[in-house]
């Protein structure tokens, strides 16, 4: 299987930031060692990543994985950072998180961030609950429950007879309408 020049695009991204599985990551290798401009793509795109880890450094921001790039370590912190908020993490990822959150400021700030709207959504869903007078789903469903007790008041013999009633009435109207026309 030969990668193109424009798969090469897509891949050069993840291959930067070791994304790829093995197999895919030997055939772009391969692929920049025959093919100049993608190699100079990927020099670029190299280039500008090891810019951005140095600024990083140089910030005082530190990662907790010198394998994994401080943009992609990001990443997994932002994808995990709800399951960690609610405890849902297993104990190695949430210790990761944990580590991470302590040497990075930006995440330090994100993840108060997101402690500070889950206790304001809580306070607020607390003060609602307290604020309504009854539950509306019982209200609901009790409405509900009178109406098929009104509906069960009538015997369905009563029923049949009220309708017989009704077509009694009806063509008799008719007949007494049709009697005066002529």
């Amino acid at each position: 299987m030969e990668i193109s020049c424009s798969q090469m695009d897509v891949l050069i991204p993840f291959y930067v930031e070791g994304d790829l599985t093995p197999i895919l990551q030997k055939k772009v290798e391969e692929h920049m060692l025959k093919c100049p401009t993608c190699r100079a793509k990927f020099n670029i795109l190299n280039s500008i990543r090891k810019e951005i880890n140095d600024s990083l450094e140089d910030s005082g921001e530190e990662t907790y994985s010198t394998k994994v790039s401080p943009s992609r370590q990001y990443r997994v912190f932002k994808n995990n950072l709800s399951a960690y908020v609610d405890n849902e993490l297993p104990q190695e990822e949430s210790i990761k998180m944990k580590k991470f959150t302590i040497n990075n400021k930006k995440a330090r700030k994100e993840l108060e961030d997101a402690y500070n709207i889950r206790r304001l959504m809580s306070e607020s869903f607390k003060k609602t609950k307290s604020e309504s007078k009854s539950d509306f789903s019982k209200s609901v469903l009790k409405k509900l429950d009178l109406l098929e007790q009104d509906a069960q008041i009538f015997n369905p013999v009563i029923k049949v007879a009220f309708a017989f009633v009704m077509c009694v009435i009806l063509i008799t109207a008719i007949v007494v309408y049709v009697l005066s026309l002529g």
